[in-house]
């Protein structure tokens, strides 16, 4: 019989673990997770798109799809707020932002290997207004500046589907307009702290004139050097 124990003692050990998921992989898993509700509400519900479906929808099949990836990671749907800041050792004393909402769930929670939260991942279906998704950039926010020297928490993506209908502007243009749009208030919401890095699925005009994408916006705390000889490391910023 044999035990292994696997103990982390700072900040850094979390990044020399072997044989992680690569984000990029997460990535393109959280796409395919997009791509799959629409194929499936298509084909459930006689044609319909995948703005009239519910969000949940998604969420399920995003999170199934992380999971088919190779390698070590757990991933939870819904977990509470405050024990994901607890489990990632970032709880500290004090009440936690506003922004994070204590009581909240995370639609959906990547963990590394040794059983510490790594992504959180916010879900969401077409957008029509800045309120619909203004509050999910903040609490991403929330969680990656919480205790971010003891925090496990590496990376935050708000996902995102778009579809328009041709008219003066090509459904095209509308969709890449809307795109631009959400990622550049995003930029202006997190401020100069955090590198924010946009990855998008092709369009598809799966019918004439009406086009879907769905897309990511990759959120980390970009790396902070102190004076020589106090350099703390926060983030990994790509």
């Amino acid at each position: 019989f044999v035990c292994l124990l696997a103990v982390k003692n700072s900040w850094s050990n979390v990044f020399k673990m072997p044989k992680q998921i690569p984000i990029s992989k997460i990535v393109n898993a959280v796409h395919d997770g997009y791509i799959e509700s629409q194929k499936c509400y298509r084909e459930w519900s006689g044609g319909y798109w995948l703005w009239r479906a519910p969000e949940y929808l998604i969420t399920v099949n995003v999170a199934k799809k992380i999971s088919d990836i190779e390698g070590p990671k757990f991933i939870t749907i819904e977990n509470k707020s405050c024990s994901a800041i607890e489990d990632a050792g970032a709880r500290g004393a004090g009440r936690l932002c506003h922004d994070i909402r204590e009581n909240g769930r995370i639609d959906i929670l990547v963990w590394w290997g040794n059983d510490t939260p790594r992504g959180i991942i916010e879900i969401k279906n077409q957008i029509f207004s800045n309120e619909q998704y203004e509050k999910d950039i903040k609490r991403i926010k929330g969680f990656l500046n919480r205790k971010s020297e003891n925090s496990s928490i590496q990376f935050g993506i708000f996902s995102f589907y778009d579809s328009a209908e041709s008219g003066k502007k090509s459904a095209f243009h509308k969709i890449e307009d809307k795109i631009k749009k959400v990622t550049s208030n995003s930029r202006e919401i997190l401020g100069g702290e955090f590198t924010v890095k946009l990855f998008k699925t092709e369009i598809f005009e799966e019918v004439k004139d009406n086009a879907w994408a769905a897309a990511c916006l990759l959120i980390m705390r970009k790396k902070i050097t102190l004076p020589a000889g106090n350099a703390i490391r926060n983030s990994i910023s790509k």
